[in-house]
This record gives structure tokens, sequence and C-alpha cells, in this order.
């Protein structure tokens, strides 16, 4: 009878072990599904949480525009093929955005072999030629294969297009250029950014499409933080 009866007891604490285990397994479960489902929720309704879809940069880095305007700057990279294809998705959002947004780029340095374009860049934008040949220098080495990684091959190309290269050259070597190559450097770990094409809204808060989920939500999010920091800025004034 003893031994019946410890028999008994030992299936009744095995079922009720059994059971919590199954209810812990089960709220778990529900609250993983609950956790997917808000989230899912989220993206839906656009909404983008601070440490997940954007981060903020600590300290922020100072603008460069004028009071009342918001900075979005693009890091980037010629060599990147995201940052080719985010080029398209950009290009529309600048004919919408909003007129207190001043939008910039900054070349960035991630390791030696980028320099050269950085330069590249610096230098066409000396010559007042940037905003012409930044889209067909993208498009040269992304549809068109072309090898352009130094000083040389890029004044090749360049002169196709109707640059001076002896004047290209002098650009690229200026000290102008070597101020700005330095300061994309410095920028670039002030932002604390380790990949491109990433998005930076008034140096204050870092961005990717990985972050934000998509080419598309990375826009809708510049849209959110320059609104929020117009909003900051006009109360600012307000209370001045």
């Amino acid at each position: 009878m003893n031994n019946l009866n410890s028999f008994r007891v030992s299936f009744v604490l095995l079922f009720a072990l059994v059971a919590s285990m199954l209810l812990v397994t089960t709220r778990a479960n529900e609250a993983e599904h609950d956790h997917a489902q808000h989230d899912q929720a989220q993206e839906a309704t656009g909404e983008f949480q601070e440490g997940k879809h954007y981060h903020r940069i600590s300290p922020a880095v100072p603008t460069d525009v004028k009071a009342g305007s918001v900075e979005v700057l693009e890091l980037f990279w010629y060599g990147c093929p995201h940052c080719y294809q985010f080029e398209k998705y950009l290009t529309s959002w600048m004919q919408e955005k909003a007129a207190n947004v001043e939008f910039m780029r900054i070349p960035a340095v991630l390791n030696r072999s980028w320099v050269p374009h950085a330069r590249a860049y610096y230098a066409l934008e000396a010559m007042g030629e940037i905003e012409r040949i930044h889209p067909i220098f993208f498009a040269a080495i992304h549809e068109q294969g072309r090898r352009l990684h130094d000083m040389d091959s890029m004044a090749r190309f360049l002169t196709q297009h109707g640059i001076d290269g002896k004047e290209f050259k002098k650009a690229y070597d200026s000290l102008y250029v070597e101020t700005k190559t330095k300061r994309a450097k410095q920028l670039v770990l002030q932002y604390g950014s380790s990949s491109v094409p990433a998005v930076i809204i008034n140096g204050k808060y870092r961005s990717t499409a990985s972050d934000a989920g998509s080419y598309e939500r990375l826009l809708q999010l510049i849209n959110q933080l320059a609104q929020q920091e117009a909003n900051l800025s006009a109360s600012s004034e307000t209370i001045e």
C-alpha cells in the first residue's frame, strides 16, 4: 500500500511539473507572437523606434546649415552598389523634400581604397561640376564596369565628359581637396558610421536601409525626423 501511495504522489508531482512547463512554454510563445505582431503593426503604421530603426549620435555633431533649416546628409562611396541603388530613391526624394531641409553628401572614407573617390568628389565640387558628373560617375562604375580607381583613370574618363583632365588633376591635388577629405574622415568617425549608404539627420540621428527596413522606409524616417527637428527648432524660437 505504501508503495502504491508513493507511486500516486510521484505521478501527481510529475503531472504538475509537466503541466507547469507546458504553461510557461505557451505563455512564452504567446509573448513572442504578440511582440512580433507589435513589430509588424509598427512597420505597417510607419512607427519608428530609436535604437532599432535609427540611432542617436552622442554627442551630436554641429551642422552646416542656416538657422531654421534641417540638415540631411548622406554618407556614400562610388564603389558601393547599394549606394548606387539608393541614388534613384534619393533623386526622387530630393524633388519632394520639405523646403527647410538641406541635403548634402559626404564621400565616406572607411578604408584607404576609398580615398581616390573622395578626392575626385571634392575635386569636381571645387570645379563646379559635381552635380552634373555625380550620376555619370556612378553609372560608369556600376553599369559600364569602368575601373575608376586612381587619379589618372578618373582623369581619362572625365575628359570624355567635358572635364579638362589637367584642371581635374590640379584640383585633385589641391589643399582644398586635402582638407575636405580629412574632414570627411573625421565626420564619419563622429557619426559612428561603419557602412554605407547611411543618412545623418541634423547631426543627431543615424540610420541605414537595413535599420529602417527598406529604402522607402528610410526616406519616411528621414522625413519624420526632419519634421521632428523642425518642430523642435520652432518651439525653441518661440520660447526665446
